[in-house]
């Protein structure tokens, strides 16, 4: 298998190689030892080093095997043709007839050994002796620790040597290795989940990939590969260098790594219980296990992909000896994360019966580490009829999860009557997910509508009377996840948490102002419960912000951000929910470091869950690049969410995603592609974020072809934006009157200067100097926001601007204005990384005039002046001149005269 790694570019291997290159063509060296563990990618370095001697030095290759490790001088074999077989035993003849043959070159050789762990003893002092007198050089490569000969070492410290150390491939090399390996573009998740699953070596990492794309569990999309399914570990090719290493180990260590795969991480104290020091060193050098530096000192396997290979190794018999083994070890003091679920995965494997508390619990975790393949196997095992309720609650969500809808229906169904307390709440949670996801299902047979189950009607004031104290009882009776009460207090049915789950998860459009005032109560009725507190919190604060109260929203935003890191949230999915909504609270704030801190801080800290959550990143990264007006990097970024999100959407993203891409389409020139989006989100039913729906609307109709300012489209537009009016979404409503505007609808101006002065902030302050420049026709105004907004990080803002100032300085007599104002366009353009062409401002010409508009250019066909018309209309002189330059730009003039010759207007 090493023939894999050789194959591979030396990925974050090339200044090695030069260096490497650079001491052997040093004369007062003798040679170099380069150091790696199994798979690290030795043979393509000496491969890669060999390349750029071979024409200059004289090579002689060594084989070390370990068939020749038992054999005297056996790699040095073919080098010692001429000596007779009787003298091959002479350690004195050998080293006769090896000083004998070095002298004959008319060259310093250089001996070249791969595998130098494999020679024997006697070879290893006869090549360590030439290079130490200079005869010979050496360039060998061998496994670190213990394995590497001791003479190659002496003459290391001796200065006589150079060594060369190969450490794993860092995140962003495993991401390099993954594109050359499968020859096109790969989704930074796939790298992501493939890094810590071999922990950058780069033969695991081949293997893995190889293996990944012939089981179908990597799917090439649209000319980028994606992760549709989790891989099986323990089948890469690989495997069987895993398995030579296992057959090498002494007993001992052939334990300790096996108990370490299956129960781990386990604390140091205990495995020495069962092993020595020494066999715990020998297994950390050689790479199959790692313990950890600090005070907990935890032993774990090297990478994912061993502990999988090596479980799949064990006989079922041993497996059960040795977990009675384990079993009798202390406990630790604080069970290391994922070992509980390990230990219970082999009491499993074992056969042994597990109480169904336990097996619930675990599914619990694993369905809030989004790894539903687990918590399906644990929850299925349950057959406790007490329990059984719960788990098919959590048979349901590893279901959802996973995509299957119907089949999450079917178990949420049979999960009937759920007990009351927290799995009454999961179960509302998980059937308001299902109500919105699955719309079929809501038509009843017979006839009207049929409401999920657990729906409550969200009515102001009714947590004042009775949920206060539901919601206390019902979870204070909850001592364990059964959620039975303790003996002697009979559950409480009301069931606040199914009053929570119609805020949490089900659709709030035309009741927003009532879903604040029931947020509201519900916090303060939530108290110390931090699984509805935290979520409620959350979500009033998204609202606030679409509201326009951005600095009360982000005051609660902080509050809920902050619990979700600190609370135990064991609510499949809620986790990923407040990181959505953390996320567009900064993108309102326009604080792109901490959101992208964010992002990249769950990418580090939760690779396992990126099959089913990448989508939601890419997302939220793509959005936030399109409010900075970085057009380019934005739909990258989204066409990446919408395919991840086809793949896998338990949070219900993909049609905001498809509508934000088709704005991005449609802004840099791809139209096709944007019509395409705009279809998709038409033909799907929208879920989330439930505040931004009629946004997700406006981008669409934005993004439509054809849509100028007197289209269709503009009064779509305008008529969204009432809607956000009325449900008092200010901070929405603004942004649809900045897309109406942009698309050159200027009669919306004064629309927009009132609804961005109802909001919060100092982006919502530029935008409403913005829009009055506009209203006012003022390009003086326009080009110095344009510049602040730009200084500001608002990018796309300034980029409005200066198109704005362009199109009102278009008839401008003075046409070195429109030359300095076209140039900065064109940066700002260049600076969104859009066309150098594009037209995010549309023009106004052939537009039809609005009623003032119409009323104006009577009043100057009569031969009004601009202060008559002014005092005639009763608005200001600099509303006249707007209205002016608007009516030039509509009828394609440039001069007050050619109006006249326009002759009266059509009825």
């Amino acid at each position: 298998m090493e023939s894999l790694a050789e194959t591979s570019a030396l990925i974050e291997r090339s200044a090695l190689v030069k260096d490497l290159v650079r001491c052997l063509r040093d004369d007062t060296r003798s040679g170099a030892l380069i150091v790696g563990g199994a798979g690290a990618g030795k043979t393509a370095v000496l491969k890669a080093a060999i390349r750029e001697l071979e024409p200059h030095r004289h090579l002689i290759r060594l084989t070390a095997t370990s068939a020749l490790a038992s054999v005297p001088f056996g790699a040095l074999a073919p080098y010692l043709s001429r000596l007779p077989d009787r003298e091959l035993d002479s350690y004195a003849a050998v080293v006769e007839a090896m000083a004998r043959s070095l002298k004959s070159e008319a060259d310093r050789p250089l001996f070249v050994v791969d595998d130098a762990h494999c020679l024997d003893h006697g070879t290893v002092r006869q090549l360590a002796q030439a290079a130490a007198t200079g005869a010979a050089g050496i360039l060998v490569a061998c496994r670190p620790g213990p394995m590497i000969p001791e003479e190659f070492l002496a003459l290391w410290d001796d200065g006589i040597i150079s060594k060369f150390d190969l450490y794993p491939l860092s995140r962003i090399g495993t991401h390099q290795l993954c594109e050359q390996v499968l020859r096109a573009d790969v989704s930074p998740w796939v790298s992501a989940l493939f890094y810590k699953a071999a922990d950058g070596n780069p033969l695991m990492l081949m293997s893995l990939i190889q293996h990944a794309r012939a089981s179908g569990a990597l799917g090439l999309r649209h000319g980028v590969w994606f992760l549709l399914a989790n891989p099986d570990m323990a089948q890469v090719p690989a495997a069987d260098v895993v398995d030579r290493q296992l057959r090498s180990m002494t007993p001992e260590e052939k334990t300790a790594a096996t108990i370490v795969a299956m129960a781990g991480p386990l604390s140091l104290s205990q495995i020495l219980r069962i092993s020595g020091p020494k066999a715990v060193d020998a297994l950390d050098t050689a790479g199959i296990i790692a313990v950890s530096t600090g005070h907990d000192r935890l032993v774990r396997a090297a990478s994912p992909i061993l502990g999988e290979i090596i479980r799949q190794r064990v006989p079922a018999g041993r497996s059960s000896a040795l977990r009675s083994s384990v079993l009798s070890l202390p406990s630790a003091r604080a069970a290391a994360p994922g070992a509980a679920l390990n230990r219970l995965r082999w009491s499993m494997d074992c056969g042994v019966e597990i109480p169904p508390i336990q097996l619930l619990q675990a599914a619990v975790a694993a369905n809030t580490d989004l790894d539903p393949a687990t918590a399906s196997r644990v929850a299925g095992a349950i057959r406790d009829a007490r329990f059984l309720p719960e788990a098919r609650i959590q048979l349901a969500y590893s279901h959802f999860i996973a995509g299957h809808t119907e089949a999450a229906v079917a178990c949420l169904e049979s999960a009937q009557p759920v007990p009351s307390g927290r799995p009454s709440y999961l179960a509302a949670l998980l059937a308001a997910r299902l109500g919105s996801a699955t719309p079929a299902r809501q038509q009843h047979p017979d006839a009207g509508t049929h409401r999920p189950a657990f729906e409550l009607p969200i009515e102001p004031g009714l947590l004042e009377s009775r949920a206060r104290d539901s919601l206390s009882a019902d979870f204070a009776t909850c001592t364990d996840l059964s959620g039975r009460a303790p003996a002697g207090q009979p559950p409480d049915v009301t069931a606040a948490g199914g009053l929570a789950t119609e805020l949490l998860s089900h659709s709030w459009d035309g009741k927003f102002m009532a879903v604040g005032t029931v947020l509201r109560e519900l916090i303060a009725a939530a108290g110390a419960y931090p699984e509805i507190r935290v979520p409620a919190v959350s979500l009033l604060a998204e609202l606030l912000t679409a509201q326009g109260q951005l600095r009360a929203g982000l005051r609660l935003d902080g509050e809920a951000w902050g619990g979700a890191r600190t609370a135990s949230l064991e609510l499949p999915l809620v986790y990923e929910d407040l990181v959505v909504r953390h996320c567009l609270n900064l993108i309102w704030a326009g604080d792109w470091d901490r959101l992208g801190n964010v992002l990249d801080d769950y990418a580090a800290r939760e690779p396992g869950r990126l099959l089913y959550s990448g989508g939601m990143l890419h997302l939220m990264r793509g959005y936030s690049r399109l409010r900075q007006g970085r057009m380019r990097e934005s739909l990258a970024e989204l066409r990446l969410s919408v395919e991840e999100l086809t793949i896998a959407d338990p949070l219900g993203l993909l049609p905001f995603a498809r509508a934000v891409a088709a704005y991005a389409a449609a802004a840099v020139g791809r139209h096709h592609e944007a019509s395409q989006h705009v279809l998709a989100y038409r033909l799907s039913v929208y879920r989330e974020p439930k505040t931004l729906h009629l946004l997700a609307e406006a981008y669409c109709r934005a993004a439509e072809p054809g849509e100028g300012p007197g289209g269709s489209g503009a009064g779509a537009l305008a008529r969204l934006a009432d809607e956000a009016l009325h449900e008092s979404l200010r901070g929405v409503e603004t942004d649809i009157r900045r897309l109406a505007l942009r698309g050159g609808d200027t009669s919306g101006a004064e629309a927009l200067a009132l609804s961005s002065g109802a909001v919060d902030g100092p982006e919502a302050r530029l935008v409403e100097s913005y829009a009055r420049a506009v209203s006012a026709s003022d390009a003086s105004d326009l080009i110095g926001i344009s510049d602040d907004a730009l200084n500001a990080g608002h990018g796309l803002l300034a980029l409005e601007a200066a198109q704005q100032a362009e199109r009102i300085l278009a008839d401008d007599p003075e046409r070195w204005r429109l030359t300095a104002v076209q140039r900065r366009v064109h940066h700002r353009l260049v600076e969104a990384g859009m066309l150098s062409q594009l037209e995010v401002v549309r023009s106004d010409h052939g537009a039809p005039l609005t009623a003032r508009e119409t009323e104006v250019l009577e009043l100057v066909s009569g031969g009004a002046t601009n202060a008559e018309i002014a005092t005639a209309l009763c608005v200001s002189l600099r509303t006249v001149e707007g209205h002016l330059s608007r009516i030039f730009a509509k009828l394609g003039v440039g001069r007050r005269a050619d109006l006249l010759d326009l002759g009266p207007l059509p009825s």
